[in-house]
């Protein structure tokens, strides 16, 4: 085990493909967290701020990152009683979470996968000067057509925006995607070389080549023999490109201007 890799964060909004770079990256050598779900979200990090009640009462900047530091004291240490003390629900996890990256002697270093984290991303990279944040993304809207609208829901005020003062669940989706791309184009700009804008639909197509130049760009010390096994799982899902196969009339002309001049094809 090494300290020396950087801490690496993977998030997006839901459905965007984190599921898969995360696989990826674990298989490079990187300790996920012993409490997963399905979908390989760390669920020690879903406890302690998937919360939008908590965030809506206003904690301050001092408060989200003593919670991080919590979160990363459990990441390499396992539960312990002192973190039972500031968040008593943190117990359901103590047997296996274990002993974290502590009990992981092979691993290179840790990281986090849950989509929700990049609403956290600024405290994140304030909190861990060696932490690097990967934003997965998929086609706008692709996105906007997606079943999965959770964040939606959730953190859509932190964006000043209201849901249902918009035509339809889709044009309110594609409008969150695009302030929150907006959001990450700032957030680069101030932590430059920090912030790692992954687009699935590129990866879904070329694994291998993605994640080399996600390795290179963001230095993580991984052996070049451990790339080509890391994406033996990756698949294109079925999903993609359904955008094509839509009525695109709810949407309005700014909101498919923004995404052709993202890069995107519309």
């Amino acid at each position: 085990m090494t300290t020396r890799a950087p801490i690496v964060f993977i998030g997006g909004l839901g459905g965007s493909g984190t599921r898969a770079v995360a696989g990826a990256v674990a298989a490079l050598g990187y300790y996920p967290g012993g409490c997963l779900n399905v979908s390989n979200d760390n669920l020690v990090f879903t406890e302690l701020f998937k919360r939008p009640d908590w965030l809506r009462a206003g904690p301050s900047p001092d408060e989200i990152r003593a919670r991080l530091r919590l979160f990363g004291a459990v990441m390499t240490g396992g539960v312990r009683l002192a973190h039972l003390l500031r968040a008593p629900r943190l117990w359901r996890y103590r047997r296996d979470q274990g002993p974290g990256l502590a009990g992981a002697p092979g691993s290179i270093g840790w990281m986090t996968k849950e989509p929700n984290c990049h609403i956290f991303l600024e405290a994140i990279l304030d909190t861990w000067a060696d932490a690097a944040f990967v934003y997965v993304s998929r086609h706008p809207l692709d996105m906007a057509f997606s079943d999965n609208k959770g964040q939606l829901g959730n953190w859509s005020w932190l964006f000043d925006l209201d849901p249902a003062a918009w035509p339809s669940p889709e044009a309110a989706q594609l409008e969150y995607w695009i302030r929150t791309q907006k959001r990450l184009d700032a957030l680069r700009e101030r932590y430059p070389g920090r912030v790692y804008p992954l687009r699935f639909d590129d990866f879904a197509g070329r694994p291998v080549a993605e994640l080399t130049r996600l390795v290179e760009t963001l230095r993580l010390p991984v052996p070049a023999e451990r790339l080509e096994p890391a994406c033996a799982g990756v698949i294109r899902p079925d999903g993609m490109g359904r955008w094509r196969e839509r009525d695109l009339s709810a949407f309005s002309t700014e909101q498919l201007a923004f995404c052709r001049e993202a890069g995107w094809e519309v």
